[in-house]
């Protein structure tokens, strides 16, 4: 008996574990793990639309009773839709599809922030976001429309001059568009001429702006006193480039009290490649012993835009003065103040 009995101890203990075997290599557990990654991916996915019909059937026009059961029975798909997937995938491959999505919504989100920083970043004012000033040692300010509220009496001389020259009729907005250009070019970019006769406008506007500019023709616009006085406490140098000839910026930089702030002006018979071109930037930066990085450009229109750009220097565009805010986007201004 006691040998028997051994002998059937033994026996039970082999079959044991042939059944543990069995269980652990042949359960459905094991098999569904042996399928691919792709098909648990697959398979759990196939939950998804049977989840949004146990919610969407209750506006099918059935009996509740009917609603009742299509609810029970499209959840259950899709619970076993999920599990089964989850045990395809294992632990490891369940890891891996929620890896997978969230490296897909980072990927998403610095593709925005991407298309965001590409864009020129709108602002009340210079100081608003310190990024704008990290690092600026320099500010080269437009005058017409950035610093000056001018465009009155620049229209005003230029439709007088169109009159007095017989030129064909323009709009006062056509002529507000060019103001930032060289003189001759304010009047050849809106009415085809000669070099010749773009030469006798430029006399001849002249000749009007020195008799329409009289005290309180231009003056200053709004908040451009804080501005100065701020950018002076930082340390900030101001310098000023425009498309006037210096002989009328120093006047209006002693006639609007700005000669305690600007300590450089470039007119444009100062230089013999005017705006948009680099010349002005470039004759300042060299002026101040300042590297295009360390200086920042700022102006209303899209030819002070492309001048910093054309420089190197950072570049602000202002929305109050003579441009638009799709023109300076256009031309690429880092920052646009609105």
């Amino acid at each position: 008996m006691g040998i028997i009995s051994k002998r059937r101890v033994m026996r039970c203990l082999l079959l044991t574990e042939r059944f543990i075997w069995f269980e652990q290599n042949m359960s459905i557990k094991s098999k569904l793990q042996q399928l691919s990654f792709r098909t648990g991916v697959i398979v759990l996915l196939m939950c998804l639309p049977f989840y949004a019909l146990s919610f969407v059937q209750v506006f099918f026009p059935v009996s509740t009773a009917t609603k009742g059961i299509l609810f029970t029975a499209f959840f259950g798909l899709a619970k076993t839709f999920q599990y089964t997937g989850v045990a395809i995938l294992g632990k490891e491959g369940y890891k891996r599809v929620k890896g997978y999505l969230k490296r897909k919504k980072l990927s998403k989100s610095k593709a925005v922030e991407a298309v965001d920083e590409a864009r020129p970043r709108c602002c009340p004012d210079l100081f608003t976001n310190p990024n704008i000033l990290a690092g600026v040692r320099l500010v080269i300010f437009d005058f017409d429309g950035t610093l000056g509220d001018s465009q009155q009496l620049i229209t005003d001389t230029m439709l007088a001059t169109i009159e007095k020259l017989h030129l064909p009729k323009r709009t006062r907005e056509e002529c507000a568009r060019t103001i930032g250009l060289p003189l001759k070019e304010c009047f050849s970019s809106i009415i085809p001429m000669t070099d010749e006769k773009a030469e006798e406008c430029a006399e001849v506007y002249s000749e009007i702006f020195n008799i329409k500019n009289v005290p309180g023709a231009v003056t200053i616009f709004p908040g451009v006193f804080e501005t100065l006085d701020r950018l002076i406490a930082m340390g900030i140098r101001m310098s000023v480039a425009s498309s006037r000839n210096r002989s009328s910026l120093v006047k209006l930089m002693t006639d609007l009290k700005l000669t305690n702030y600007i300590s450089f002006l470039v007119g444009a018979d100062n230089v013999v490649n005017k705006k948009p071109a680099a010349e002005p930037v470039l004759l300042t930066l060299r002026c101040f012993n300042v590297e295009p990085h360390e200086a920042l450009v700022v102006g209303d229109t899209e030819f002070d835009i492309l001048m910093g750009r054309n420089a190197g220097t950072h570049t602000c565009g202002v929305t109050y003065g003579n441009g638009s805010r799709e023109s300076l986007e256009a031309a690429g201004a880092e920052w646009i103040v609105c």
